[in-house]
């Protein structure tokens, strides 16, 4: 039974590869490829249904000044930058209802904010949102749910594998119509989980995406969001 941790992802990589066993490609390397295709796929799911990756609750900013706050380190020490529609609230209770106005309450600084006016904010602040996964590896596991939807970090780190420096463009071009056919199924699935999804997109049907190609979640596209 698939069990979707970095192992099994890094077995799954060199599978759809045709990786040999005895690799000249590191394991560090493949896990290179698989981390950077999740965040390929955490950014296109965020950019289309954030609400998918969101953690419950919020988290709370840090400051030094009540001025600027940040939304705190990753563990490997660099700044969180948060994606999907991040929301700052001046207490966990006012979740989602009651969120600060952005160009009002606060001004928006890629991984901080600023209190706009040179003014201050004395209470304490938290916001809600996606932080961009660790790296992937054979004891950080990814962070896409459900856990088989992790397929689509493999796809995506095969097709860019394949692509890179042209090394097996028939591979990349196999890699791509699967994505072009998993992702929208798997936005579907997120965006019908809950009442609440919102609009589904038309249905198209091409050579490239196929019977499942709803257009408002291929990568690229930005319709129906």
């Amino acid at each position: 039974m698939p069990i979707w941790d970095g192992p099994y992802l890094l077995g799954q990589f060199n599978r759809m590869a045709g990786r040999p066993a005895s690799d000249q490609v590191t394991d560090d390397t493949k896990y290179l490829w698989l981390s950077e295709a999740q965040d390929q796929v955490v950014a296109d799911v965020a950019s289309r249904y954030p609400e998918a990756l969101y953690p419950t609750g919020v988290l709370p900013m840090l400051t030094t000044n009540n001025k600027i706050f940040t939304f705190g380190k990753r563990a490997d020490g660099t700044d969180i930058f948060p994606i999907g529609k991040v929301m700052i609230f001046t207490k966990p209770s006012a979740n989602p209802g009651m969120p600060l106005q952005p160009g009002w309450d606060y001004l928006e600084r890629g991984t901080a904010i600023e209190i706009p006016n040179d003014r201050t904010y004395p209470a304490p602040l938290y916001w809600r949102g996606i932080t961009p996964p660790l790296y992937i590896t054979a004891t950080t596991l990814p962070s896409i749910l459900p856990l088989p939807a992790r397929n689509l970090i493999t796809l995506l780190a095969v097709k860019n594998f394949g692509q890179a420096g042209n090394i097996n463009p028939d591979l990349a071009a196999q890699m791509t119509e699967l994505w072009s056919r998993d992702f929208p199924r798997w936005m579907l699935v997120w965006k019908t989980q809950f009442v609440g999804g919102g609009a589904l997109g038309p249905l198209v049907w091409n050579p490239v995406y196929g019977p499942y190609g709803f257009a408002a979640y291929t990568p690229g596209s930005s319709l129906g969001v």
